[in-house]
């Protein structure tokens, strides 16, 4: 038995929709991005969603816009960044969260994660918050939830942007609001793996109309075309050709008609797909619980308010030598896995070359590091396939 990390979830529906726009002949972005936003806006319970070509690129464009001059200074809006800002960051995190911090010319700022439910702490973060610090972004991991009163809270009370990457949580709750639509930009992914996917493709969403406006611009050279108040823009440029008028900085971040067919075949699958996540991590949580007990596997745990959907089915172990020969023994049967994402993202090489600060220590997101493993929870998994799984963990320990 092979058990991957993932399998495909697109069904006829997916394959009919994306035939129906190569049959079209109009592929590039138009009314099929325009109706998955308004989906996805509303599945969330959000007033704009700005769909982009994947997650990582969502995160881009949610620290450009926070950092863009052309942000109104009105007040409804924290400070915009700048130049050597700092924002506070979980160690524990994929790259990507990192990289659009340093690209806008702020400095990431460090804090330490729960290595029981893998999120990053509001304590840490309050910890690390000083007068240079304009923003918190936040990083729900792999299907959990960060403690969002806190976090809401820490946000008001020191002005702060919170920008939420959502990547690996697309339809969690905290406290029955979907994860994403706490701060000012939430991000999303709806890559191959991810809850839902159009292959490739992000989103990101905010309550903020001006701001929404802003990201559609810079999603697409900083162009006015695709923006809602584009011809008050071109009332006020009204020498230069509004098919051609630039207003701002940008990026080419737009997907395709494909990608948002897919899109609005698999969103309406989301609860049940989620659903799946939860019946599949329960089964491995009762299977693997002779070996919570024993000591030799640490199982995540989420906070009461949070309803989470297991992006995969994390597990610490008593030393790195146990990891490794886990790990070992797991690929040998079939059994994928991968590290939980970087890790203490402070111990890879790219950070060498660049200036950022950590907060406090980092030893949760170090025992994930080295003590900890994850394999998938994807909402085709069989109950044979995981019953195969934890015979295969339960043999290794044996």
């Amino acid at each position: 038995m092979r058990i991957p990390l993932n399998k495909s979830t697109l069904g006829q529906e997916e394959i009919d929709a994306a035939k129906a726009v190569l049959d079209s002949g109009y592929f590039t972005m138009g009314r099929l991005v325009l109706d998955f936003e308004r989906a996805v806006a509303d599945y969330l319970g959000v007033k704009n969603a700005v769909m982009v070509n994947s997650g990582s690129s969502a995160n881009l464009l949610a620290l450009f816009a926070a950092a863009n001059p052309m942000l109104p200074a009105d007040g409804a809006l924290p400070p915009r960044l700048k130049a050597g800002s700092e924002v506070i960051v979980p160690a524990l995190t994929w790259s990507t969260t990192i990289w659009p911090v340093i690209q806008a010319g702020a400095k990431p700022v460090f804090v330490d994660s729960d290595p029981e439910t893998l999120q990053m702490t509001p304590a840490a973060v309050e910890a690390a918050i000083t007068p240079n610090t304009a923003g918190i972004f936040i990083v729900h991991v792999l299907g959990g939830a960060v403690d969002m009163t806190a976090m809401e809270a820490l946000a008001k009370k020191h002005n702060l942007w919170l920008l939420e990457d959502t990547c690996e949580s697309f339809g969690v709750d905290w406290k029955g609001r979907k994860v994403g639509t706490f701060g000012q930009i939430g991000t999303y992914s709806f890559y191959f793996s991810h809850h839902i996917t159009t292959i490739e493709g992000g989103m990101a969403v905010t309550d903020d109309d001006g701001l929404a406006d802003l990201m559609r611009a810079m999603r697409a050279h900083g162009w006015i075309r695709q923006m809602e108040t584009k011809d008050a823009q071109a009332a006020q440029h009204s020498s230069i050709d509004p098919r051609f008028l630039f207003i701002t900085t940008g990026f080419n971040l737009r997907p395709t008609e494909i990608n948002a067919a897919i899109g609005l075949e698999q969103l309406k699958r989301i609860e049940g797909f989620n659903d799946t996540r939860r019946k599949v991590a329960a089964r491995l949580d009762h299977g693997l619980a002779r070996l919570k007990q024993s000591g030799d596997l640490t199982l995540i745990r989420h906070h009461p308010d949070v309803h989470a959907a297991p992006f995969g089915y994390t597990v610490l172990c008593a030393s790195r030598e146990a990891r490794d020969g886990l790990q070992r023994h797991l690929e040998a049967a079939e059994i994928e896995t991968r590290p939980v994402i970087a890790g203490n993202l402070t111990r890879q090489p790219a950070l060498d070359h660049f200036a950022y600060r950590i907060s406090g220590e980092l030893s949760g997101a170090d025992r994930v590091m080295d003590c900890g493993i994850y394999w998938g929870t994807h909402p085709v998994m069989s109950d044979e396939e995981v019953d195969y799984i934890i015979q295969t963990v339960d043999e290794y320990f044996r």
